[in-house]
């Protein structure tokens, strides 16, 4: 399979055909050899515009939504990022072309598997938390005042309400949203002066 000609045509027909707009998210996406971050049974899939559906019901978002996730953060090099959900490190590499203070966690044994291989590789640089995702929002005070930005990697049924309420001034937090009232939209959080804004911000497909 010829890699390069895959990323390309997912350049062009998924992220610039869909409001991906940022010059220099698309170049640092288009230069970036995603399929490195697969095993090698799903290399293949690795530019799919798909969900891709893996064991323990967790899954790997497309390119599409993911670079929409990324997009939202308005990333610089200052920013502390946290990444809840970090899968195989699909958004993580994007992420830490912006900036090296990248806290990610993860909670499938296979993923990260992955994930550490991928930084043994020096694909990407992140620190993985000795935590798990399902530990870190049944904590009622999680300890996040040090991230600028929050990244959500993944599908949630409610609004971050306690994530928001203990983000810092300024934080900004991205999540896929899917409920009665936002049917899986990409949505956006900025705290400002102890209050919340919300942005309901794209489709996620």
């Amino acid at each position: 399979m010829n890699f390069e000609q895959a990323r390309s045509n997912m350049v062009l027909n998924q992220l610039r055909a869909n409001r991906i707009r940022d010059l220099d998210l698309i170049e640092k996406i288009e230069d970036f050899p995603r399929e490195n971050l697969f095993p090698k049974d799903l290399k293949h899939l690795a530019y799919s515009d798909q969900i891709i559906e893996l064991d323990e019901g967790r899954f790997i978002l497309p390119p599409l939504t993911s670079s929409h996730l990324v997009q939202c953060l308005d990333l610089t090099k200052d920013d502390k990022v946290l990444e809840i959900g970090s899968g195989i490190g699909t958004i993580t590499s994007i992420i830490n072309q912006y900036t090296n203070s990248i806290d990610c966690i993860e909670s499938s044994e296979v993923m990260i598997d992955i994930f550490k291989k991928s930084l043994s590789e020096n694909l990407f640089q992140a620190n993985l938390l000795k935590t798990t995702i399902e530990s870190f929002f049944s904590n009622k005070n999680p300890n996040i005042s040090k991230y600028n930005k929050i990244v959500i990697n993944g599908s949630l049924d409610v609004e971050p309400s306690q994530i928001i309420k203990k983000a810092s001034e300024n934080a900004t937090i991205v999540c896929v949203l899917d409920n009665p009232e936002i049917k899986h939209k990409i949505v956006k959080y900025v705290k400002v002066d102890n209050n919340c804004n919300r942005f309901v911000v794209e489709e996620a497909l």
